[in-house]
């Protein structure tokens, strides 16, 4: 069985994804209509979603991450003054 794999132009995974979505289709239905897999679709569908969630998600963790980091400079300047101050004594 040999694998082919095409490139479908984007207008047509636009409308089969429309389909699938917004017209509450299934995918083996869709995928005879359109003469394109079912795991083609799947996929389509599947990563048609997961920008806008990782992109949220991205964000949120590089604000979670940017907060860590400047608590953690306060502390260390804060540990590094007691330092100096034990050090003096």
């Amino acid at each position: 069985m040999t694998t082919l794999n095409r490139i479908y132009p984007d207008e047509l995974q636009q409308q089969v994804i429309k389909e699938v979505k917004d017209n509450n289709r299934l995918i083996s239905d869709v995928a005879k209509q359109y003469n394109v897999s079912a795991k083609t679709i799947y996929q389509w569908v599947k990563k048609r979603k997961q920008p806008l969630k990782s992109v949220s998600k991205q964000q949120d963790l590089a604000t979670e991450i940017a907060t860590e980091i400047a608590n953690l400079q306060k502390r260390l300047f804060q540990l590094n003054q007691e330092l100096v101050s034990v050090k003096g004594h």
